[in-house]
């Protein structure tokens, strides 16, 4: 019987510096390799790896890579974890190949020779490999492992944007793969239902094994912080959080106009933004400042996070929350790699918006976060390491909405939402002092607010909410629109 775990403890110290394996990467890896050596397909089981963010999945891969006959295939979903891994393989001093968009012919020809002369691992995405003719030129090689990382993604992405997920069953068919490898840090029943049905379904033999651990990050503090406006959320929680930090949005404009706000705000703080719509050399160079910074704060969407190595994150906030928990977990994984006490806030608003009701409703609830997520995950836990909940910890917020409400109850119809953003935050306006230094004692309540900010959020709120709509004017022939709202019956305030 070979030795195969003398063999990883070897590979694992000289090119990768581990001095010692945990159990559930000898388990996972012992196996791979064992059935590496097997000559019978009925013996071959491939296997679905969940664990969580932070604990070693990449080895578990890439070391067998090494030691395996053939050639590994990584499919990874975003570039910058593609650039990330490469750097990673670079350092080790193990070659890898690159298989992505945007490269000439010749550059093609050049990848394909050097997997032909012994270069082991070939990095690339799902876009690239349902190419018919990469498809048909990697087919002439001895595939060993069809790895595919962060594969929750075929569930969660392949049925709206990237439908190219969807099609890997068909490069599995082509190739012929020994072993399929699936490897991620959070997968429902149903996500790891829609990954064997999507890379399994058409090779003949499917039998898998799934390893699954403790999906929870005892490290990572969930947090719910409240806050009238979101935008002036994330500005009160980058002034006093922990850094490096990263600001998740859910589109690209929130996150260009988030990262706009908040360098007006502090323009010492190092900040930039990132998604996929940036060009490629770009993002590259906002991936490499934010693995060297430690105290700069980064605002993206999903397209950076996923299984980039960086260790020190302090601090997620969410201003967006995601669809599903899993997504969630993903992303706020990205905090504590190192294994140091994290910070995942959710920033919750009095103004309403179209997201996930699940975990909206997880995140304005009493019941403990971190066992609502675990058990949307269909794991149970018996105690909580940390949440706002059960450490009794309140948002330390003004009470903005039932400030305004007064404001507009005592002077109806006399204010416009501009006029009392200025007023609120203590504006210099001539105007607006001589009216209210005095006499109005809401003048200067709010002054740690932006007064923008403050404006937007007014007027959608008395847009959602009625019954007040009709006491705050918008300007010049809009009394009109709002007297159309007016309830007499409203005596609250």
């Amino acid at each position: 019987m070979k030795d195969y775990l003398g063999k990883m403890i070897e590979i694992s110290e000289k090119k990768f510096g581990i001095t010692a394996l945990k159990p559930f990467q000898i388990l996972v890896m012992h196996r791979i390799l064992e059935q590496d050596d097997y000559s019978e397909e009925t013996q071959i089981k491939h296997q679905i790896v969940i664990l969580p963010t932070g604990t070693g999945k990449s080895i578990c891969f890439l070391l067998p890579a090494t030691l395996c006959k053939g050639i590994t295939v990584i499919i990874y979903p975003l570039l910058a974890l593609m650039n990330d891994q490469i750097k990673k393989l670079i350092k080790s001093n193990i070659k890898c190949c690159c298989l992505r968009g945007g490269q000439t012919k010749k550059q093609r020809e050049h990848i394909f020779s050097e997997l032909k002369n012994g270069v082991k691992i070939l990095i690339t995405n799902p876009e690239v490999l349902c190419q018919k003719k990469i498809l048909a030129e990697l087919s002439n090689f001895n595939i060993s492992l069809f790895v595919c990382d962060e594969a929750h993604v075929i569930s969660t992405w392949g049925k709206s944007f990237r439908q190219s997920y969807l099609q890997l069953g068909t490069a599995v068919s082509v190739l012929s793969p020994k072993q399929v490898l699936c490897f991620t840090a959070t997968a429902s029943d149903s996500t790891i239902k829609d990954i064997k049905h999507c890379l399994l379904n058409n090779i003949k033999y499917k039998n898998t094994l799934t390893v699954k651990g403790d999906m929870d990050r005892e490290n990572i503090f969930y947090c719910t912080y409240r806050a009238f406006s979101r935008e002036q959320g994330v500005l009160n929680l980058i002034k006093c959080c922990e850094k490096p930090a990263i600001v998740f949005c859910r589109t690209r404009l929130s996150v260009m106009k988030m990262c706009t706000t908040a360098l007006r705000h502090f323009p010492e703080t190092e900040q930039r933004y990132y998604h996929a719509g940036l060009k490629r050399d770009e993002r590259e160079r906002i991936e490499n400042w934010f693995l060297k910074s430690n105290g700069g704060i980064l605002y993206s969407t999903c397209a950076y996070g996923m299984g980039v190595d960086k260790k020190n994150v302090r601090s997620i906030i969410h201003f967006d929350l995601p669809n599903k928990a899993e997504e969630y977990l993903q992303e706020s994984g990205r905090a504590g790699r190192d294994g140091k006490l994290s910070v995942a806030y959710v920033i919750v608003s009095e103004i309403k918006k179209k997201q996930n009701e699940e975990l909206t409703d997880i995140f304005t609830g009493t019941n403990c976060r971190r066992l609502e997520l675990l058990r949307k995950m269909g794991q149970e836990k018996d105690e909580c390491t940390g949440c706002d909940v059960c450490w009794g910890i309140k948002s330390d917020v003004k009470p903005e909405v039932d400030i305004i409400k007064k404001i507009i109850s005592r002077y109806p119809l006399r204010y416009s939402a501009s006029s009392i953003a200025s007023i609120l935050t203590g504006s210099k306006d001539r105007k607006i002092i001589s009216e209210c230094e005095k006499t109005n004692p809401y003048y200067n309540i709010l002054p740690e607010y932006d007064s923008d900010l403050l404006q937007n959020s007014i007027s959608q709120y008395v847009k959602e909410n009625h019954r007040i709509i009709g006491k705050i004017t918008l300007g010049k022939n809009k009394d009109v629109l709002f007297r159309k709202y007016w309830h007499k019956e409203n005596k609250s305030l």
